[in-house]
């Protein structure tokens, strides 16, 4: 019940938008962690990029 209020919020924020549904869409029993897997990952880069961006300014 809470993570269904939680990303309700988070697209109410704003946060998540149709991309994550798509991403969900492609979750089924044979990797139930496809979407975490795929949000960790994307997080991982992000804060990578954002370092070599600081390092290069």
């Amino acid at each position: 019940m809470q993570l269904v209020a939680m990303k309700q919020s988070f697209f109410d924020q704003g946060l998540l938008d149709e991309q994550f549904i798509q991403l969900e869409e492609l979750q089924d029993d044979v990797n139930p962690d496809f979407v975490e897997e795929i949000v960790t990952l994307y997080y991982r880069d992000l804060l990578r990029l954002i370092s070599s961006l600081e390092q290069a300014l």
